[in-house]
């Protein structure tokens, strides 16, 4: 499934396809949303964000398609509408003067007004968007106290989007690394400083592995990605067997919360 900088980089690429272009077509494979295009035929995209995982498109028309890829879903961006396969018919697509955009697979797709995005089920339970420029260390930190989250393993508090939207596998891992903490921490065991040091991996190692799909050149509007590193590489996920980056212990995998997990047992405590 992709992961927050994915879906935030996908939503840019998506902007730079459709947003401020009126959609000359709007095409559903469910009859029911079929029945709605016209919500979105004719209508001026004002925006494409994502929030966690979902990407969020909004028309003039004061409705927002909501997508969300999950396991299978995947997008294909095409400067002409007939570049795209045959045979294979995607679940919706979009189309505007500058080409289309075409989501495959993806099993929850449905129609909002936008002014009632926060009743949409996925969006009204998630936590703090580790990608959000708004979010920082302080917000992140009192949102650690949040009752339903003290007798957690971080193993598991790092996949629950309520925790932290945005994050996901290869994320946990990493941020684990770099929180050196262990997957089998409980959050209300932490200390003052190990949460602190939690919190600041939630935001950094997010944010590099998103800036580096950008390199030096930034999406507009993202210019606190400025203050991110460049450069982004996995330093245990993946790397069972490997000696740890840090002190040359040896990175193991374990599968907790039914996901692969890496970590350096002799640095992460």
């Amino acid at each position: 499934m992709p992961e927050g900088p994915e879906t935030h980089e996908l939503a840019d690429r998506l902007s730079t396809l459709l947003v401020d272009e009126v959609l000359t077509q709007a095409r559903f494979i469910d009859p029911r949303l079929q029945r709605k295009r016209g919500l979105l035929e004719g209508k001026r995209v004002l925006a494409v964000e994502a929030r966690g995982k979902a990407l969020l498109t909004a028309v003039s028309s004061g409705w927002t398609l909501y997508t969300h890829s999950q396991l299978f879903g995947f997008w294909r961006l095409v400067d002409d509408v007939d570049a795209l396969p045959d045979g294979a018919r995607p679940r919706v697509l979009l189309v505007t003067a500058r080409g289309a955009a075409a989501l495959y697979a993806a099993p929850s797709i449905s129609l909002w007004r936008t002014d009632e995005l926060d009743a949409q089920p996925y969006l009204a339970k998630l936590g703090p968007d580790v990608l959000d420029p708004a979010v920082d260390a302080a917000g992140l930190l009192a949102h650690m106290d949040t009752p339903r989250f003290a007798g957690r393993t971080l193993a598991v508090l790092l996949l629950d989007q309520g925790f932290a939207a945005g994050m996901g596998n290869y994320l946990r891992s990493e941020v684990l690394y770099h929180a050196r903490l262990s997957p089998y921490r409980i959050l209300r065991d932490l200390t003052a400083a190990e949460r602190r040091r939690l919190a600041k991996a939630l935001l950094d190692v997010p944010r590099r592995a998103y800036r580096a799909k950008h390199g030096d050149i930034l999406p507009p509007g993202k210019d606190y990605l400025a203050r991110t590193r460049a450069t982004f590489g996995f330093e245990v996920y993946e790397h069972k067997g490997d000696p740890c980056p840090r002190d040359g212990g040896t990175i193991v995998e374990e599968r907790l919360a039914a996901r692969r997990l890496y970590w350096c047992p002799a640095c992460q405590h």
